[in-house]
């Protein structure tokens, strides 16, 4: 077996860069899925509307751990007299979008179960 400085060069370049790339330990929550609320039980729609309002909840618990990371980086950098690596704010900024995203779309797709319950279930 050869040795092959570049490659080993590469590997040390690789995993000393780890650090920079590392993601804020926020758990993303699951958003939820909307029954139909054409054929769904009032306690089917109860439960499907506690769900949503926990993943919004948490969704928001989520987005402030990430958005704390970034505080934290960037006050770590100023500590350690370094530069902010501005792709951290940008990778963390994309998977708030993404959630807020999700949070939208949650509360549309409850809104519109309900509203379909109601159509079908008259008082």
């Amino acid at each position: 077996m050869r040795f092959h400085p570049g490659l080993a060069f590469a590997a040390l370049m690789l995993m000393g860069a780890t650090p920079a790339f590392a993601q804020a330990n926020c758990e993303a929550p699951i958003p939820p899925v909307a029954p139909d609320g054409k054929t769904a039980t009032q306690a089917q729609i109860t439960a499907a509307v506690t769900d949503a309002k926990n993943f919004i909840s948490q969704s928001d618990v989520y987005q402030t751990c990430l958005l704390d990371y970034v505080r934290t980086q960037k006050e770590q950098a100023a500590t350690d007299k370094k530069p902010f690596d501005t792709y951290i704010e940008t990778t963390i900024q994309k998977q708030v979008d993404s959630n807020q995203a999700a949070k939208v779309r949650a509360g549309q797709e409850i809104n519109a179960a309900v509203n379909d319950y109601k159509m079908s279930h008259p008082k």
